[in-house]
């Protein structure tokens, strides 16, 4: 029954940078943030709101003059006091912000699309152009490649004697006939960029790799271990999102799906089967999920959406929304709004690894914003017989309040009765509540 309460937010207006942002990373030791541009790398301190390094990778020849150039991926290794940048032109660069030096430490000829360091920082996947996966070590030795597409299941592969099979189960209304009917795929979503999409799992051991498939059109999960063995591939899901993030705990995998009449987030489980999904708010084909992220605890998984919808007398918008479980129910708690064009269009966005309510985002217009949470319980003070102890629980433009009162009687040391008393229902999402001393009574029953 608790909140999730802004604390504070940390702004970094009209940062002084080459181009435009494309993507960014943490250096949490130094408290800087570091961020990549069709130029190069630059290196900001938010709290100082100054520049402290910038390195042009278009000097060098790793990024074209003529800025079509693109950075993939940034990340810190803390080992080796140095950044790897990875181009979509092929290019793995080391980058020693200290002494400016950079070193092509390997290229790749049809190019890259993904660069996934493990949460360890020991080993590093890059997806290519070739529609193949190279894992390498922090050393940049080639461990083996593999085609991203796979023909096999995986190591996980379920074994039936009889009663799992589709043709032995009851169909209901159905009929058995549909034990026998064929397997519709679903091509890609309308919207997707049919790029590769990789997670890991929190402890390093396994990483799941979004594609779509080039023989049924449909994206597909699959799993790998740290050894490079593939475990299992997700079944058939038809309207699968290209946005994935793995539990840091490990449970599940979240993913999104497109469903006839409502947009879900779904879980997958590490052998590739659905468990679980949540609804959005939102119609069909009214937004996009860009992408989903979990924070460090694994209690809060971020949402970011993006309006599809195109009237003229509207503009387009788009929020980052923060969902937390409980009692096997999904609370919307928070709701970020942004515009999908123009300067406070988000580039990228991410959790801290280190601090686990804070997430950072990365705007067009050179604006960086790191918003910090905090849980709270928004509660009246129950101190006489008026005031029943009302506690205001967020789940989106829902206000659910909870009476929580002594009964009377035979000794006033019986547990208290707890029960959703009534609900208020906003037009939109709920926003930071209220003080405590401000819920001083309980709406009505609807």
């Amino acid at each position: 029954m608790r909140n999730l309460k802004l604390f504070r937010t940390l702004e970094f207006r009209d940062i002084q940078g080459p181009g435009n942002p494309q993507c960014f990373s943490l250096r949490t030791e130094q408290g800087t943030v570091l961020i990549g541009s069709e130029h190069g790398l630059i290196e900001v301190d938010p709290v100082s709101r100054e520049v402290k390094n910038e390195v042009s990778l278009v000097a060098e020849g790793f990024l074209p003059e003529d800025g079509s150039g693109r950075i993939v991926g940034v990340q810190d290794l803390l080992d080796q006091e140095s950044v790897c940048v990875a181009t979509a032109s092929g290019d793995v660069i080391l980058c020693s912000l200290s002494t400016q030096q950079l070193e092509c430490v390997g290229s790749v000829a049809s190019g890259i699309s993904v660069m996934s360091w493990s949460p360890d920082q020991e080993l590093v996947l890059l997806a290519t152009g070739q529609q193949t996966l190279i894992m390498m070590t922090k050393d940049f030795e080639p461990i083996l490649e593999q085609q991203i597409h796979q023909d096999d299941f995986g190591e996980s592969k379920f074994i039936t004697v009889g009663w799992g099979r589709k043709e032995t189960q009851f169909h209901g209304s159905e009929g058995r006939q549909a034990a026998f009917q064929m397997q519709m795929h679903e091509s890609a979503l309308p919207w997707d960029d049919h790029r590769p999409q990789v997670t890991w799992r929190g402890d390093g051991q396994f990483f799941a790799v979004s594609v779509v498939c080039p023989e049924t059109g449909a994206r597909k999960v699959r799993v790998w271990n740290r050894e490079f063995a593939l475990q299992s591939t997700s079944e058939p899901v038809a309207g699968l999102g290209p946005a994935l993030a793995w539990k840091p705990s490990g449970s599940l995998i979240a993913s999104t799906q497109d469903k006839p009449n409502q947009q879900d987030i779904v879980f997958f489980e590490k052998n590739g089967l659905l468990h679980g999904h949540f609804t959005l708010p939102f119609l069909k084909d009214e937004v996009k999920v860009n992408d989903l992220l979990w924070n460090a605890d694994s209690s809060v998984l971020a949402v970011w959406l993006e309006d599809l919808q195109r009237e003229e007398s509207s503009i387009p918008k788009t929020c980052v929304q923060l969902w937390t479980v409980g009692n096997y129910h999904w609370y919307l708690k928070q709701s970020l709004s942004f515009s999908t064009c123009g300067k406070s269009k988000i580039v990228s966005l991410m959790w801290d690894p280190v601090t686990p309510y804070r997430l950072h985002v990365l705007c067009q217009g050179w604006h960086y914003l790191a918003y910090d949470w905090h849980w709270t319980t928004d509660r009246s003070v129950g101190d006489n017989s008026s005031d029943l102890s009302n506690v205001a629980v967020i789940d989106g433009s829902l206000i659910l309040f909870f009476l929580f009162h002594c009964r009377q009687g035979v000794g006033d040391s019986l547990p208290a009765d707890c029960g959703s008393a009534s609900h208020v229902h906003l037009p939109t999402a709920v926003p930071t509540p209220c003080e405590s001393s401000h819920i001083l009574s309980t709406p009505s029953k609807e």
